[in-house]
């Protein structure tokens, strides 16, 4: 039996708007950097960790890798999935492994990422020249005003790196500098602050705009009916989750075959108090993105501004996590624990739970507890006589 799943109307909206991520904001930007910091925030190209960074520091592997990814994104218009997996000893960054994974990055070699180190602005090029090839773009060679004969220090480009900054040099991605009646040089291994890796990222952006292809929605996709509504019986939820007869994943590879990259938009909290707009990411079950979006532009939109510092979905271990259809929120202080013969908590993950004193600690009966109860989540705060998970919201309530 097929189930009527009609979507509420505006949903379809809603999602279009979604599909823009909103992002933070560095700190101390320079003026003549303003509209182009703008500019790659507004495209989305502003990862979270950069978030109140300085704008004047100078970016590191790890900060870039963030950038690459969201440019992938836009060029090629996929959604990008970070697996569990972990290539580095040094590193666990999400954006690290997604790049690592999509090609635009190496490591040094023995397990090592390096992730703190100042990127190179030839390095850069490579990883912003390996985006094209990751995204099947061709780079025409063109003539343009930029040529690459010059600069005097090309020769001090390495082997590796020639392609791709002649490649950014055609294209004005990267152009030369200069001091105060000094001769235009390229520095291949000079570096980039966070301000410029973001201009830089956007002018690729712009350059291969034309290469952008809209990602085509697969016949299966739930969601491609413009009256489908929530699903309420378990039974429906199970539908559009897994199809009609479809089961549980029952392997990691299957599970990751099955979850996509999101954007969502938070509140983050600032050390004098304020709250600024960010930009979370999330791993999710492809079929309930639509829902999570709606859920958190939900959260965002309310009343509270509730800062968001820590949030999980995917994670290939037991319970929900491993389906895609589980949200942990500000974990340490939203804790998991065991109730206690006297009625007492002991905390088995996070430190505590102390709504109305801590502004990371959700309330029951608040925007994130009524965004995700309103679209058919149960909260763990309440949800089991066994123990209490303030951090966790799920899908089918296990």
């Amino acid at each position: 039996m097929t189930h009527p799943f009609f979507r509420r109307a505006g949903t379809l909206a809603l999602l279009a708007a979604l599909l823009t991520p909103q992002a933070g904001a560095l700190s101390g930007v320079s003026a003549w950097a303003q509209e182009g910091v703008a500019a790659a925030q507004e495209a989305g190209l502003m990862p979270s960790t950069l978030e109140t960074r300085s704008a004047t520091g100078a970016i590191t592997r790890a900060e870039f890798c963030g950038i690459a990814v969201n440019a992938y994104k836009a060029v090629s218009g996929k959604a990008v999935f970070a697996s569990g997996k972990k290539p580095f000893r040094d590193c666990d960054d999400p954006n690290v492994v997604a790049a690592y994974e999509l090609g635009l990055v190496n490591g040094r070699g023995d397990g090592i990422f390096d992730p703190d180190a100042e990127i190179e602005r030839q390095d850069l090029c490579v990883m912003l020249y390996n985006i094209l090839d990751a995204a099947g773009i061709d780079a025409p060679v063109i003539a343009g005003d930029a040529c690459i004969e010059d600069y005097p220090d090309v020769p001090e480009i390495k082997s590796y790196a020639v392609d791709a900054m002649i490649t950014m040099v055609d294209h004005t991605v990267v152009n030369g500098i200069s001091a105060a009646g000094e001769t235009t040089i390229l520095a291949p291994s000079g570096t980039a602050t966070r301000e410029q890796a973001l201009i830089m990222a956007t002018r690729f952006c712009s350059a291969f705009e034309d290469a952008v292809t809209e990602p085509s929605v697969t016949p299966e996709d739930p969601w491609d009916d413009p009256d489908m509504t929530l699903p309420q019986t378990e039974e429906e939820k199970m539908e559009l989750v897994y199809g009609v007869g479809g089961e549980k994943y029952q392997t990691a590879e299957e599970a990751e075959a099955n979850m996509v990259e999101i954007s969502v938009p938070v509140w983050r909290l600032q050390e004098d108090g304020t709250k600024t707009s960010g930009t979370a990411y999330l791993q999710v079950n492809r079929n309930l993105a639509p829902i999570y979006e709606a859920v958190f532009e939900e959260i965002y939109n309310g009343d509270e501004q509730f800062p968001i510092k820590d949030v999980g979905c995917y994670s290939w271990r037991t319970g929900e996590h491993s389906q895609g259809t589980a949200v942990d929120i500000n974990w340490n202080e939203n804790m998991e624990a065991t109730i206690n013969e006297d009625g007492s908590l002991t905390p088995t993950t996070g430190s505590y739970w102390l709504p109305g004193e801590d502004p990371y600690s959700i309330p029951e009966g608040g925007d994130v507890y009524n965004a995700f109860i309103n679209h058919g989540f149960l909260w763990g705060g309440n949800a089991w006589r066994s123990k209490r998970d303030y951090m966790h919201f799920s899908y089918f309530g296990t």
